[in-house]
């Protein structure tokens, strides 16, 4: 229901899905350098075989951006992440879907113009802004196991007759589901599900993990299973990550 639901989304321009990402409770953090080696490590193993058009970097301060080419490698970008964070340290994403345009900036440029920095605008930054402060409102309103949010730019909203505040609906009350488990888990519960996830065998988590394939395959199918059903429908929502 909720695929064929999201069939209907049919963008009449060229989208791209723009993340900003900034680290949870920073200024709290004993050893911020540390910190961000840290999470600019996972982000870059959690980055692997996904279809980004750039892959995270830092921008300023604590914060990160990336630009996905699907809704769907988007919303694994973030799930990984949170899934492979050490405990202590968090995240939180605003996905923003809609146009992104270069222009010229005289930062970075030479004496004889010869290189100039190109810096990047359009509407899936404006959302992904609005997102990311959306996420950290409901945070402060004491929903702190919301770490990821959606917004969808009017200018990637076809005639179809689907509303974009509709859709968005959709696809956050999911991901309220989805980071509401995450929240739940252990950290070794967590590591097995991004293992999981990532394509590892239940043979190579166990191992990693120091635990029997049986204990790796019992979560899988308990603790585990609402995740992976989560995701599937997540994975549904995104359109298979056609283009999105």
């Amino acid at each position: 229901m909720y695929y064929v639901y999201y069939k209907h989304y049919r963008e009449t321009v060229n989208v791209s899905y723009a993340l900003i990402a900034d680290i949870i409770r920073s200024r709290e953090l004993p050893d911020r350098r540390r910190a961000q080696r840290v999470i600019h490590e996972t982000l870059d193993r959690a980055a692997g075989g996904l279809a980004l058009t750039q892959r995270p970097y830092a921008t300023v301060g604590d914060e990160l951006q990336a630009v996905s080419a699907t809704l769907s490698d988007a919303l694994a970008l973030t799930l990984r992440t949170h899934l492979l964070l050490p405990e202590g340290l968090g995240l939180r994403f605003g996905i923003g879907a809609g146009t992104i345009s270069e222009i010229e900036g005289a930062a970075g440029s030479s004496a004889d113009g010869a290189s100039v920095r190109l810096i990047q605008d359009g509407s899936a930054w404006w959302a992904a802004r609005e997102a990311i402060e959306k996420a950290h409102h409901l945070q402060d309103e004491g929903r702190s196991f919301i770490h990821t949010w959606l917004r969808i730019h009017p200018d990637v909203v076809s005639g179809s007759g689907w509303g974009r505040g509709e859709r968005e609906r959709v696809v956050n009350s999911v991901l309220i589901l989805r980071d509401q488990a995450i929240f739940r888990f252990q950290p070794r519960q967590r590591r097995i599900m991004a293992g999981l996830l990532m394509g590892m065998t239940q043979i190579e988590i166990a191992r990693q993990e120091k635990v029997s394939q049986q204990a790796v395959s019992e979560f899988a199918r308990s603790a585990g299973a609402s995740l992976l059903e989560v995701q599937k429908l997540l994975d549904g929502l995104s359109g298979g990550g056609e283009g999105e």
